[in-house]
């Protein structure tokens, strides 16, 4: 014999678990959930191929090529690949993004045979030997925005204290060109 008298009723919650979920929608009465929750960002900003730049003086394989994204005032935001920044601050974690302030006049168009692939990670003995390059205070390109994987922009808009050494620049470069086919 059945009873009546133990109803079962179920709450709102309890129906929300039943539905499928549409990626980034919350449950009834939870808190809402970012799109990015359980998926890994593949999203990346296509490059311009329009507003590639290289620094004035390197050519070929030993360019340092990067996206002019803003110019303004003689200063140009200068996006470089990320993994330069192994070969700028061996040290660091790694870089997430990375954006440098450039005298409009250090920059050039891209040319014909300039190397657009990111460089290699540097080797223990090639990071030695950047830890060991003098800083010249001439030499010296100011970061506009420095971002480190899982931490907040710890540098943006032009932080003075956060510098490159274009030394370390150019050493990269001429390292990755000796074994890479651009």
């Amino acid at each position: 014999m059945c009873s009546t008298n133990h109803y079962y009723s179920r709450s709102k919650h309890d129906y929300a678990i039943d539905r499928p979920r549409q990626p980034g929608q919350a449950t009834p009465g939870s808190r809402p959930m970012s799109p990015r929750v359980g998926k890994k960002s593949t999203a990346t900003r296509a490059r311009d191929v329009t507003r590639l730049r290289r620094l004035i003086g390197m050519k070929g394989a030993q360019a340092a090529v990067g996206e002019a994204l803003e110019e303004s005032d003689g200063m140009v935001c200068w996006e470089l690949d990320p993994a330069y920044a192994a070969w700028l601050w061996p040290l660091m974690q790694k870089v997430t993004h990375l954006v440098l302030s450039v005298p409009e006049t250090d920059l050039e168009p891209l040319a014909a045979g300039d190397c657009t692939t990111p460089p290699r990670p540097p080797t223990e003995k090639e990071k030695d030997r950047v830890l060991q390059l003098p800083d010249v205070p001439a030499d010296q390109i100011r970061v506009y925005t420095l971002i480190l994987k899982g931490k907040p922009a710890s540098v943006h808009k032009a932080f003075p204290t956060r510098s490159v050494s274009v030394k370390a620049l150019r050493y990269c470069r001429k390292q990755v060109s000796a074994d890479a086919a651009c």
